[in-house]
């Protein structure tokens, strides 16, 4: 498994890109409610608005249309929330003119930025990041793949090259798909550091795959757009309905994408599927 495009080649007519949070690994739970959100209120001080952003922060990350957003983006969005009721965090502009400026939302150009600019506020940031960074790898060894995902992927493989289309640490993921003899299933890893899932799928496209023949899978509605911005077929894995989910990516969609009937209207009957489950 090769980092973003270092040693990667075309082998294959298809391609099946994959998210890895929420999708392939059952992370996404453990990440929000016991790292991020707890490590927020503590680092920022806001012991005070604790069980509101908590609620907030599920809602936002685990349960609505937003899900799947970097943790960078989810900061903003709570601090707003925070500001709509009158409280104000010192210097959270620079966070969010950071977040709606950067190239990419990773630890690497939060660093960058905290250097040129000294806001002490993206200083903050970085605190936290780096918190969650260090208790995320001593979960590590807690993390799960889905029921059904390594018989799906060793089909999936059989058929089609595999990219890794993430907004997590790439380290992580292929530690984490490492640990469970997953990453012999994945050509490639495109993580945080190589910016956005459209890009990264564009980049893919790029090695000379035709649009028809690609298909993006992921828990979330970023993970869709990120399809179509690119014009390739999208499968959701739906939060809470999982295993079921990649049964139906095996049986009944990559059936579809080999033999070219992945219809608009079969497209449009998954992505209403997956707003049910995000409720908004």
């Amino acid at each position: 498994m090769s980092n973003a495009l270092s040693e990667f080649s075309r082998k294959r007519d298809f391609l099946v890109c994959l998210d890895s949070d929420g999708c392939v690994m059952d992370t996404v739970r453990i990440k929000h409610c016991t790292v991020f959100c707890p490590e927020l209120i503590r680092v920022f001080g806001l012991e005070a608005y604790g069980p509101y952003i908590t609620s907030a922060w599920e809602e936002i990350n685990l349960n609505s249309i937003t899900r799947g957003i970097s943790r960078f983006e989810s900061v903003v969005l709570i601090f707003d929330r925070l500001k709509n009721r009158g409280i104000d965090l010192p210097g959270s502009e620079d966070i969010t003119s950071w977040v709606a400026t950067a190239s990419e939302l990773s630890t690497a150009t939060l660093q960058q930025e905290v250097l040129r600019s000294g806001s002490l506020a993206l200083r903050k940031l970085q605190e936290w990041n780096n918190a969650c960074n260090r208790r995320l790898q001593a979960l590590e060894p807690t993390f799960k793949p889905f029921p059904g995902v390594e018989d799906s992927l060793l089909q999936l493989h059989a058929i089609a090259d595999v990219a890794v289309v993430s907004s997590a640490n790439e380290s992580a993921i292929e530690s984490e798909w490492t640990r469970y003899g997953l990453a012999r299933h994945a050509d490639v890893i495109f993580g945080q550091e190589v910016g956005s899932k459209a890009n990264s799928i564009a980049s893919m496209l790029a090695c000379g795959y035709e649009s028809r023949k690609v298909l993006m899978v992921g828990d979330a509605m970023g993970d869709a757009q990120a399809a179509a911005a690119n014009g390739v077929s999208f499968v959701p894995i739906l939060p809470g309905r999982e295993a079921e989910s990649w049964r139906r990516l095996q049986e009944e969609a990559l059936p579809k994408l080999l033999h070219g009937t992945f219809s608009p209207e079969y497209q449009s009957e998954l992505l209403a599927q997956l707003r049910s489950a995000l409720h908004g």
